[in-house]
């Protein structure tokens, strides 16, 4: 292995604040899990960080290259001798100008009152026709009232879906009627459920604690305080890298894409309809995008009261899954 292989000096170019930290002049570990477009390190001192291609969206550990990634093992030591970060005593990447990354905020938060509208709207908007995952179930979050909820979704050949449809429609039920004693019954139904590395039980928790954590920081008014979860103890029910994202998210750290979506929701400002952070978020994994993107949903229904019927059956009784 050798830098030959993929081209002149392959170059840090963005880091996220903890990945930097951890790309600090002496800082050495070791591979943690690699694959063809992230590389996951553990260092001897500090939290968990990876390495990606620029395709990947931003996180607060990731650091991007714009080269391909070696072909490295778990296990492989990495160090870094002033600017530059070498696996094996042989890869190298120079990081002599590298752009830190910071999360996005909102400065102009829209009033309470308005943002019921806004969340409905958005996602009535959206284009569900090529959903994935727990996104399929969208339709039939949009369309859950009180009296008469939709079923929305078709029968289901995956049985990962099959098996986590009720628990992701309880989990929104619980959400818009405010019922927090049972939060933590359908969360343990769905931790570590699912294929690949962040298993979709895992991503759709996510994408809830974190839009519930980001409503909980904007709107405190709405009293969110007790929408928590005992994080330490899913801490053996998954593996350790998609433990880590989960915590981020639960507090209120995610991947770009998620930062934009949540930010031009709750943003004062009419939102960028050409915002590509959808599109974006959707072509995540294979279905790590359209799960985070179901919690997210679910998350905000804690901002519905439950006076309140969701305006869009209608709406998602018109559309083809």
């Amino acid at each position: 292995m050798n830098n030959s292989s993929f081209g002149l000096k392959p170059k840090i170019t963005h880091a996220g604040t903890i990945a930097r930290d951890c790309l600090a002049p002496a800082q050495r570990g070791s591979v943690l899990a690699a694959f063809s477009k992230a590389i996951y390190l553990q260092p001897e001192v500090g939290e968990l960080f990876l390495i990606t291609t620029e395709e990947a969206p931003m996180h607060r550990r990731g650091a991007q290259t714009p080269s391909p990634l070696p072909n490295l093992t778990a296990g492989s030591p990495y160090q870094v001798i002033g600017n530059t970060l070498i696996f094996d005593h042989t890869f190298k990447y120079e990081m002599k100008q590298v752009t830190e990354w910071r999360e996005p905020c909102s400065d102009q938060v829209l009033n309470a009152a308005a943002l019921y509208s806004r969340v409905n709207t958005f996602f009535m908007s959206l284009d569900y026709s090529h959903a994935r995952g727990f996104g399929i179930f969208i339709p039939s979050i949009l369309s859950l009232n009180h009296e008469t909820p939709a079923d929305l979704v078709p029968e289901l050949s995956d049985s990962v879906l099959r098996y986590t449809r009720p628990y992701v429609m309880s989990m929104a039920r619980i959400c818009l009627d405010h019922q927090l004693d049972r939060i933590s019954e359908s969360a343990d139904a769905l931790i570590g459920f699912g294929a690949g590395l962040t298993p979709s039980g895992d991503d759709f928790l996510g994408g809830m604690l974190f839009a519930i954590k980001t409503v909980q920081f904007n709107y405190p008014d709405l009293l969110l305080t007790n929408f928590a979860l005992d994080m330490e103890s899913f801490h053996s029910r998954t593996n350790l890298i998609s433990f880590t994202l989960l915590n981020d998210l639960a507090n209120g750290h995610a991947i770009a894409p998620l930062h934009h979506i949540i930010n031009s929701i709750i943003n004062r400002k009419d939102p960028d309809l050409n915002d590509p952070s959808v599109s974006h978020l959707t072509q995540v994994g294979h279905s790590t995008g359209w799960d985070l993107l179901t919690g997210l949903l679910v998350g905000l229904l804690t901002i519905y009261r439950s006076h309140y019927l969701i305006p869009s059956l209608q709406f998602a009784n018109s559309m083809e899954i």
